[in-house]
Protein backbone atom coordinates (compact mmCIF):
# COMPACT_ATOMS: atom_id res chain seq x y z
CA UNK A 1 0.00 0.00 0.00
CA UNK A 2 1.04 3.58 -0.03
CA UNK A 3 2.75 3.59 3.72
CA UNK A 4 4.60 0.15 2.22
CA UNK A 5 6.19 2.50 -0.56
CA UNK A 6 6.74 4.81 1.72
CA UNK A 7 8.64 2.61 3.81
CA UNK A 8 10.55 1.32 1.43
CA UNK A 9 11.75 4.41 -0.39
CA UNK A 10 13.06 5.67 3.53
CA UNK A 11 15.08 2.27 4.04
CA UNK A 12 16.63 2.68 7.50
CA UNK A 13 16.82 6.80 7.24
CA UNK A 14 15.26 8.01 10.63
CA UNK A 15 14.38 11.97 9.91
CA UNK A 16 11.49 13.32 8.86
CA UNK A 17 9.98 11.18 6.43
CA UNK A 18 9.68 8.74 8.93
CA UNK A 19 8.52 11.00 11.06
CA UNK A 20 5.86 11.80 8.55
CA UNK A 21 4.94 8.12 8.72
CA UNK A 22 4.98 7.48 12.64
CA UNK A 23 2.44 11.02 12.74
CA UNK A 24 0.39 9.81 9.87
CA UNK A 25 -2.73 7.77 10.55
CA UNK A 26 -3.59 5.18 7.74
CA UNK A 27 -3.15 5.20 4.31
CA UNK A 28 -1.30 8.63 3.16
CA UNK A 29 -3.50 9.93 -0.34
CA UNK A 30 -0.57 9.92 -2.98
CA UNK A 31 -0.02 12.23 -6.25
CA UNK A 32 2.00 11.19 -8.30
CA UNK A 33 4.07 13.19 -10.83
CA UNK A 34 6.55 11.67 -13.35
CA UNK A 35 8.92 13.81 -15.16
CA UNK A 36 8.16 16.58 -12.53
CA UNK A 37 11.42 18.14 -13.83
CA UNK A 38 11.62 21.48 -11.97
CA UNK A 39 7.87 22.15 -11.84
CA UNK A 40 5.96 22.52 -8.47
CA UNK A 41 2.80 23.66 -9.97
CA UNK A 42 0.89 20.68 -8.97
CA UNK A 43 1.74 21.77 -5.14
CA UNK A 44 -0.78 24.75 -5.63
CA UNK A 45 -3.66 22.90 -7.94
CA UNK A 46 -4.10 20.22 -6.06
CA UNK A 47 -4.41 22.47 -3.00
CA UNK A 48 -8.12 22.68 -1.15
CA UNK A 49 -7.68 26.38 -1.43
CA UNK A 50 -7.71 26.40 -5.10
CA UNK A 51 -10.43 24.16 -5.19
CA UNK A 52 -12.81 26.83 -3.02
CA UNK A 53 -11.54 29.59 -5.06
CA UNK A 54 -12.28 27.65 -8.33
CA UNK A 55 -15.18 25.40 -7.73
CA UNK A 56 -16.65 23.09 -10.06
CA UNK A 57 -20.42 21.08 -10.39
CA UNK A 58 -19.12 17.71 -9.03
CA UNK A 59 -17.80 16.75 -6.08
CA UNK A 60 -13.39 16.98 -6.02
CA UNK A 61 -11.41 13.46 -4.59
CA UNK A 62 -9.96 14.81 -1.18
CA UNK A 63 -6.72 16.13 -1.77
CA UNK A 64 -3.64 14.39 -1.86
CA UNK A 65 -0.97 14.35 1.72
CA UNK A 66 1.69 13.74 0.30
CA UNK A 67 3.47 14.48 -3.53
CA UNK A 68 5.71 12.06 -5.23
CA UNK A 69 7.57 13.12 -7.93
CA UNK A 70 10.10 11.13 -10.60
CA UNK A 71 12.40 12.26 -12.95
CA UNK A 72 15.99 10.39 -13.45
CA UNK A 73 18.06 13.76 -13.94
CA UNK A 74 15.94 16.16 -13.88
CA UNK A 75 18.16 19.70 -13.69
CA UNK A 76 21.89 21.55 -14.74
CA UNK A 77 22.33 23.05 -11.41
CA UNK A 78 22.92 21.89 -7.74
CA UNK A 79 21.08 24.70 -6.79
CA UNK A 80 17.64 23.38 -7.44
CA UNK A 81 17.06 21.26 -4.15
CA UNK A 82 19.38 23.55 -2.11
CA UNK A 83 17.16 24.90 0.85
CA UNK A 84 15.74 28.36 0.23
CA UNK A 85 13.54 29.96 -2.31
CA UNK A 86 14.09 28.43 -5.34
CA UNK A 87 11.38 29.68 -7.67
CA UNK A 88 9.98 33.32 -7.71
CA UNK A 89 7.91 35.01 -9.91
CA UNK A 90 3.96 35.66 -10.69
CA UNK A 91 3.20 36.29 -7.12
CA UNK A 92 4.43 32.82 -6.40
CA UNK A 93 7.76 31.63 -4.36
CA UNK A 94 8.43 28.21 -3.54
CA UNK A 95 10.96 27.93 -0.93
CA UNK A 96 12.63 24.61 0.66
CA UNK A 97 12.49 24.15 3.85
CA UNK A 98 14.07 21.04 4.62
CA UNK A 99 15.42 18.05 2.65
CA UNK A 100 16.56 14.80 3.68
CA UNK A 101 18.35 12.30 1.28
CA UNK A 102 17.35 8.66 1.65
CA UNK A 103 18.64 5.53 0.24
CA UNK A 104 19.72 4.73 -2.90
CA UNK A 105 17.28 3.59 -5.26
CA UNK A 106 19.27 0.64 -7.28
CA UNK A 107 17.10 1.26 -10.41
CA UNK A 108 18.37 1.02 -13.98
CA UNK A 109 18.10 3.38 -16.63
CA UNK A 110 16.87 2.09 -20.15
CA UNK A 111 18.84 4.02 -23.25
CA UNK A 112 15.42 2.93 -25.51
CA UNK A 113 13.56 5.14 -22.87
CA UNK A 114 15.22 8.09 -21.72
CA UNK A 115 17.80 10.68 -23.50
CA UNK A 116 21.07 10.89 -21.19
CA UNK A 117 21.46 7.01 -20.36
CA UNK A 118 24.48 7.59 -18.42
CA UNK A 119 22.23 9.89 -15.83
CA UNK A 120 23.43 12.81 -13.22
CA UNK A 121 24.47 13.80 -10.54
CA UNK A 122 21.46 12.84 -9.02
CA UNK A 123 19.64 9.85 -10.67
CA UNK A 124 19.23 6.92 -8.48
CA UNK A 125 19.14 8.95 -5.49
CA UNK A 126 16.23 9.96 -3.48
CA UNK A 127 15.00 13.05 -1.38
CA UNK A 128 12.27 13.90 1.27
CA UNK A 129 11.37 17.26 1.02
CA UNK A 130 8.99 20.21 3.20
CA UNK A 131 7.67 22.61 0.46
CA UNK A 132 6.54 25.87 1.33
CA UNK A 133 4.70 27.77 -1.22
CA UNK A 134 3.62 31.31 -0.82
CA UNK A 135 1.17 32.49 -2.84
CA UNK A 136 -0.70 35.82 -3.51
CA UNK A 137 -3.65 34.20 -4.08
CA UNK A 138 -3.54 31.18 -1.64
CA UNK A 139 -1.42 32.33 1.24
CA UNK A 140 1.04 30.06 2.44
CA UNK A 141 0.98 26.00 1.79
CA UNK A 142 3.06 23.15 3.14
CA UNK A 143 3.45 20.25 1.30
CA UNK A 144 5.80 17.33 1.73
CA UNK A 145 7.40 15.76 -1.23
CA UNK A 146 9.56 12.82 -1.91
CA UNK A 147 11.30 12.87 -5.13
CA UNK A 148 12.86 10.13 -6.46
CA UNK A 149 16.12 10.35 -9.69
CA UNK A 150 14.37 7.50 -11.76
CA UNK A 151 13.08 6.30 -14.52
CA UNK A 152 9.40 6.50 -14.39
CA UNK A 153 8.68 3.53 -16.12
CA UNK A 154 11.08 1.38 -14.42
CA UNK A 155 9.47 3.25 -10.84
CA UNK A 156 6.55 2.15 -11.66
CA UNK A 157 7.41 -1.38 -12.51
CA UNK A 158 10.10 -1.90 -9.95
CA UNK A 159 8.52 0.05 -7.09
CA UNK A 160 4.89 0.94 -6.99
CA UNK A 161 3.83 -2.61 -8.06
CA UNK A 162 5.71 -4.29 -5.81
CA UNK A 163 4.55 -2.16 -2.69
CA UNK A 164 1.15 -2.59 -3.76
CA UNK A 165 0.95 1.28 -3.96
CA UNK A 166 -1.99 3.16 -4.41
CA UNK A 167 -1.72 6.89 -6.49
CA UNK A 168 -5.12 8.63 -5.71
CA UNK A 169 -4.07 11.64 -8.31
CA UNK A 170 -1.50 11.22 -11.35
CA UNK A 171 -0.15 14.25 -13.26
CA UNK A 172 0.96 14.14 -16.95
CA UNK A 173 2.06 17.73 -17.99
CA UNK A 174 5.24 17.97 -20.33
CA UNK A 175 5.78 14.28 -20.21
CA UNK A 176 9.84 13.65 -20.58
CA UNK A 177 10.54 17.69 -20.43
CA UNK A 178 13.63 17.06 -18.10
CA UNK A 179 17.43 18.33 -18.31
CA UNK A 180 18.63 17.03 -21.89
CA UNK A 181 15.57 17.28 -23.59
CA UNK A 182 13.22 14.50 -22.38
CA UNK A 183 13.61 10.94 -23.41
CA UNK A 184 11.71 8.44 -26.42
CA UNK A 185 8.58 8.77 -24.21
CA UNK A 186 5.57 10.37 -24.12
CA UNK A 187 3.87 8.70 -20.93
CA UNK A 188 0.70 7.49 -22.96
CA UNK A 189 1.24 4.27 -21.07
CA UNK A 190 -0.15 5.90 -18.05
CA UNK A 191 -3.48 5.87 -19.84
CA UNK A 192 -3.40 1.84 -19.22
CA UNK A 193 -2.39 1.69 -15.52
CA UNK A 194 -4.99 4.59 -13.66
CA UNK A 195 -6.97 1.23 -12.89
CA UNK A 196 -3.85 -0.86 -11.73
CA UNK A 197 -3.10 2.37 -9.48
CA UNK A 198 -7.02 2.89 -8.27
CA UNK A 199 -6.27 6.58 -9.61
CA UNK A 200 -8.88 9.20 -8.83
CA UNK A 201 -8.08 12.34 -10.91
CA UNK A 202 -5.84 12.09 -14.08
CA UNK A 203 -4.76 15.53 -14.51
CA UNK A 204 -3.63 15.82 -18.13
CA UNK A 205 -2.26 17.93 -21.32
CA UNK A 206 -3.00 15.77 -23.88
CA UNK A 207 -0.23 14.58 -25.59
CA UNK A 208 -1.14 10.96 -25.54
CA UNK A 209 0.62 9.71 -28.86
CA UNK A 210 2.44 6.10 -28.98
CA UNK A 211 6.50 6.70 -29.02
CA UNK A 212 8.97 4.13 -29.10
CA UNK A 213 9.94 4.34 -25.29
CA UNK A 214 6.42 3.64 -24.39
CA UNK A 215 6.42 0.84 -26.49
CA UNK A 216 9.59 -0.70 -24.52
CA UNK A 217 8.01 0.34 -20.99
CA UNK A 218 4.94 -2.61 -22.55
CA UNK A 219 7.88 -4.62 -23.35
CA UNK A 220 9.90 -4.05 -19.95
CA UNK A 221 6.97 -4.44 -17.56
CA UNK A 222 4.32 -6.94 -17.52
CA UNK A 223 2.74 -4.98 -15.14
CA UNK A 224 1.27 -2.35 -17.37
CA UNK A 225 -2.01 -3.88 -18.81
CA UNK A 226 -1.95 -3.73 -22.73
CA UNK A 227 -5.65 -1.57 -22.98
CA UNK A 228 -6.90 1.47 -21.17
CA UNK A 229 -10.13 0.59 -19.58
CA UNK A 230 -10.49 3.52 -17.34
CA UNK A 231 -13.22 6.12 -18.58
CA UNK A 232 -12.41 9.73 -18.25
CA UNK A 233 -14.65 12.54 -17.04
CA UNK A 234 -13.42 16.03 -17.37
CA UNK A 235 -13.75 18.66 -14.62
CA UNK A 236 -11.32 21.49 -15.01
CA UNK A 237 -9.24 22.81 -17.89
CA UNK A 238 -6.13 24.78 -16.74
CA UNK A 239 -4.83 27.08 -19.69
CA UNK A 240 -1.26 25.72 -20.85
CA UNK A 241 0.15 29.34 -20.48
CA UNK A 242 -0.33 28.99 -16.65
CA UNK A 243 1.15 25.72 -16.36
CA UNK A 244 3.01 23.98 -18.52
CA UNK A 245 2.81 26.40 -21.70
CA UNK A 246 2.57 22.90 -23.77
CA UNK A 247 -1.64 22.71 -24.22
CA UNK A 248 -4.29 23.06 -21.83
CA UNK A 249 -4.22 21.26 -18.83
CA UNK A 250 -7.15 18.69 -18.18
CA UNK A 251 -8.46 17.38 -14.73
CA UNK A 252 -10.47 14.02 -14.91
CA UNK A 253 -12.33 11.77 -12.74
CA UNK A 254 -11.24 8.12 -13.10
CA UNK A 255 -13.81 5.53 -13.47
Amino acid sequence: MSRQLLTDLNGNKTGQLKKFLDDFNGEPRIAWYPSAGKDFRALFYLNPKFSYLHPVVVKEPQPPDLFLFTDYNPWQNSSFLDKGTIYSDYGIQIIVESIEELTRLDLPLHDEIVQVPEGGPATDRAVFLIIRVESDRLGSITCPVLYAFAENEIFYCKKLIPNKAIITHLIHVRYGGGYGGGGHASGVWLLNVLGKLNCELFITDGHHHWQSGDNKAMELCAFIPKENSSKLTPIRTIKGVSWSDYGDVSFNLVS
